[in-house]
Order: C-alpha cells, then sequence, then structure tokens
C-alpha cells in the first residue's frame, strides 16, 4: 500500500474539506494522544495536496505513535526523498528503524541528525538509549544535557524544554548544576510544584535527603486538589512470570544466575506466583568473588532491554521495563560479614543488610526458581517476623528491618513519594499506612482541600519565584 495515496470509506465523506482543514484536524488529534483519530484526515490532506512536507510528516509522526512503524517509516523516508536536509524526519526515521528491531540503521540515522545539529538533544538522547557502546552513550548523555542548558539560554524556547533539561543534567550526574539550573528558570517551568517537584529530584540525587524532603513536601502541598484519582493499572502475575522467564534467558546466557529477591520471592513462597497486588518484579544477583557483574552492560547491549539514562557501570540497583512489567535488578555485595544491596551508594540512600546466604533451585508450579538457601530467615529479615501476614501498606525502602545506615529523611521521603502516588489513586488507606512508617513526621493533604497553604510553604513558594526572577536569571 503507498501511505501517501491510499484512501478509506472513512475519508470519503470529507472530500470536500480543504487539505488545510484535514491537516489541522490531524494535527489536533496528535496533540490531544489520539493518533489513530488522525491518521484518516492526515492521509485526506496528502491525497488533497500530494508532496506536501508537514502533511507527510504529520502523517508518519502518527503512524509512528499508532505502533505502525513501517507505515511511518516509509513516510519518513518519503519525506527525506524531498527534502534530505530535514532532520525531523531523519529523527522520526531512526525511530521507526528502532521500533523495527534495526538498531543500526536507526543508530546511523540519530548520527545524522547529531552531525548536522549538535542541539539535536532528541537524538542524543535516542543514540544514548540503544547504543550497545558505553563510551558513546555517555558522550550522548552529556551531549544532550548540553544542548538542551543553550537552549533554554537562547532566544525564546518551549516551556517543555526547561523540564527536559533539568531531567538531563541529573540523568548525566550533574546534580548541582541542576539545583543551579533550576533556580533560576524557576519561572519558565510549568508551575511552582513542577519546580519543588525537580529540586526534590535534584536534592535527592545531590545527597541532600533532608532539603529533597522539604521540596517534596512542598510540591505536595501546591499540588493537592488538582489530580483526581485513578484506578491503580492492573499488576499481571502472568506478564510478570513471563519478564521472569525472559530474565532468565538473558541472564542465563551472560553466565549470571538470579534468585527471586524482596516481595517477588515472598508471593512465590507464599502462593507459587507473583503477588497480587504488586508493581514490579524484584531479583536479586549475588556479586561475584572477583568483584561486581557488568549487568548495566548487559542491559545496554541487549535489543529488548533500555538502560536508563542516569545508570552507570557498577551501580547495584538497575530499574528496567521488560514485556510491559516493571523489573528491579539488586546486586548483593559482601560487606562487613554482611550481604548488602540498595538503591544508590550515597551516605544515607536506600540499603538493606542480610545474613550471608547462599542459592537453592526449588520448584513453584513446575518453574524452577533461584532462591536464598534459607527463605524464612531472608524474609524475616525483610519484613520482619510478620512476613507470613499480608500488610499491603508495607513499604521495605521505610520500615524494613534490614534496612542498613538510611537518613531517616530518606525514608520519609520515600513515605511521602509513595503516600501521594497512593492519595492519587484514591487509596487514602494505603498513603495513610506508609505515611505511618515514616520516622520523620510528615503530612499530605487530602486531594479536594482546597484550603490555604500551610505557611511555610507559601513562603517557600513565593522565596522560589521571587529567586527566579533575580536580574538575568530568566528571559
Amino acid at each position: 500500500m503507498n501511505p501517501r495515496t491510499a484512501g478509506s470509506d472513512q475519508e470519503r465523506p470529507a472530500m470536500a474539506a480543504t487539505w488545510q482543514e484535514c491537516l489541522r484536524a490531524g494535527q489536533q488529534c496528535l496533540a490531544a494522544g489520539r493518533p489513530g483519530d488522525a491518521i484518516p484526515s492526515l492521509r485526506l490532506a496528502n491525497r488533497l495536496q500530494p508532496g506536501r512536507i508537514p502533511i507527510v510528516l504529520s502523517l508518519a509522526t502518527a503512524w509512528l505513535r499508532a505502533g505502525q512503524a513501517d507505515m511511518a517509516l516509509a513516510c519518513f523516508n518519503e519525506v527525506l526523498g524531498l527534502d534530505p536536509t530535514e532532520l525531523q524526519a531523519q529523527h522520526g526515521r531512526g525511530l521507526a528503524l528502532d521500533a523495527l528491531d534495526k538498531r543500526d540503521e536507526a543508530l546511523a540515522a540519530f548520527r545524522a541528525v547529531t552531525s548536522a545539529s549538535r542541539d539535536a538533544w532528541a537524538s542524543w538522547q535516542s543514540i544514548a538509549d540503544i547504543t550497545p557502546v558505553e563510551d558513546e552513550r555517555i558522550h550522548a548523555i552529556e551531549q544532550a544535557a548540553d544542548a538542551l542548558v543553550r537552549l533554554c539560554s537562547s532566544g525564546q524556547p518551549a516551556a517543555r524544554l526547561f523540564t527536559s533539561c533539568a531531567a538531563a543534567l541529573l540523568d548525566a550526574h550533574r546534580a548541582s548544576a541542576a539545583i543551579a539550573f533550576i533556580t533560576r528558570y524557576a519561572a519558565r517551568l510549568p508551575g511552582v510544584a513542577k519546580v519543588h517537584d525537580c529540586l526534590a529530584r535534584a536534592r535527592y540525587e545531590s545527597g541532600d535527603f533532608r532539603e529533597a524532603l522539604y521540596h517534596k513536601q512542598s510540591a505536595v502541598s501546591l499540588r493537592r486538589g488538582t489530580e483526581c484519582g485513578h484506578p491503580l493499572a492492573c499488576f499481571s502475575t502472568e506478564g510478570a512470570v513471563d519478564a521472569l522467564d525472559c530474565m532468565a534467558e538473558i541472564l542465563g546466557a551472560a553466565g549470571i544466575p538470579f534468585f527471586l529477591a524482596a516481595g517477588t520471592l515472598l508471593g512465590f513462597y507464599r502462593s507459587g506466583q507473583p503477588l497480587a497486588h504488586d508493581r514490579d518484579v524484584d531479583i536479586g544477583i549475588l556479586a561475584s568473588p572477583d568483584g561486581m557483574e557488568d549487568v548495566a552492560r548487559i542491559i545496554r547491549e541487549h535489543p529488548d532491554l533500555c538502560l536508563a539514562r542516569r545508570a552507570r557501570p557498577g551501580d547495584r540497583y538497575f530499574a528496567l521495563t521488560l514485556l510491559g512489567i516493571s523489573v528491579d535488578i539488586f546486586i548483593y555485595e559482601p560487606k562487613g560479614g554482611c550481604l548488602e544491596c540498595g538503591l544508590g551508594r550515597a551516605n544515607g540512600d536506600v540499603a538493606w543488610r542480610f545474613t550471608p546466604f547462599g542459592l537453592k533451585a526449588v520448584n513453584f508450579k513446575d518453574r524452577t526458581c533461584n532462591i536464598p538457601d534459607n527463605p524464612e530467615r531472608y524474609l524475616a529479615e525483610t519484613y520482619g517476623p510478620g512476613w507470613q501476614t499480608p500488610d499491603r501498606g508495607f513499604a521495605s525502602a521505610i520500615s524494613s528491618p534490614a534496612l542498613f545506615q538510611v537518613d531517616p529523611y530518606t525514608r520519609a521521603y520515600y513515605a511521602l513519594s509513595r503516600a501521594d502516588k497512593a492519595l492519587k489513586r484514591g487509596d487514602s488507606k494505603k498513603a495513610a499506612a506508609l505515611l505511618r512508617q515514616s520516622p520523620v513526621p510528615v503530612a499530605l493533604a487530602r486531594l479536594g482541600d482546597d484550603g490555604p497553604l500551610p505557611a511555610t510553604q507559601m513562603d517557600l513558594a513565593d522565596r522560589c519565584l521571587e529567586e527566579s526572577q533575580e536580574p538575568g536569571s530568566a528571559n
């Protein structure tokens, strides 16, 4: 089928419309996040006015967002045939090729864009996401951050670039630069709550957990009443098992055995499958006596996995998505006669310590899995002596007995963050349970509460806006 000329019964009644009207209607659907609805209007516009780049480019984007990478690729190629210098089409071509599992060709497309424009931050980030070479990945992450800083410092950039820039600086491990950037351009970010959200993450990444909690509390207070609760997406136990099978194949091919850890072990030990109310899959890897396993390389080089931009070789925690399921990988390292794992390496970040253990293979419903050789001791150390009693409000990052030298403000930060998410889903019972576990008193305003902000939050919001208006601090 020729994507430029194909028609449909859905398009024929609208033939009296002009191509401009059809293009506008299609672009409105794209902006509203409805690419499938955009396609008929854009195809009609393309029939009425063949070979016009904005039409074909919009149609290519619609096909791509609708999951039709082959149709998108044909349209992007058509645009490049009309104008070989069209960088948006070249970037889109790279996205389509990547979706079609043609990684080398996709990389070539993204590299062509960055060769033509050093400020092509989206292409730099795409390179970082799919390159199998660590040096190129780090270079691309750095270049994306630099490009966004330049774009935000000149002209009248789109508001979304400021949020992207703050995140890119943190991906590049430039927490201090991110804090300075957010403070300088606070007025250009979409609202004071977003300013505090960005500062909370940046302060956390810098190891200033107390200040991170302060900004998180400010963001939560400023946002309350503006978001309606929505039900939690169902966690698929079948999908989780499939993700485990895939991880077993991927890590097994690299010669790295893993074991069921934390909540995933708890679910399998209780009922032979993941917990129905879980939100991710937890797996552990015992560090070899010779040092760290290069899990980052395994993730980076596998075509079905994407290494988070902030991740680095030598990390002891990796978060990824596989088959639509969130997977958390923890490296358990021998330290002080114990086994230790955690989210980061900064003093005071979340970390757990366990009595040393080996692994044993067991069968759960005809599936063989590795687990700690003393699973009941491991589960008791993780969840306490009552581990056999279900407790949906428990959070191991907040109140696990295995937590080791974790800053109380770190634990409070997680209590507040997770309670905020629970309340957004309308689960006030879980939110209250999470807040009760915090070692530092924190409050979470109820959704729909339109009363005045606490004085401390009002003062902080005013101060942040005033700082952003200093001479030369914003365009």
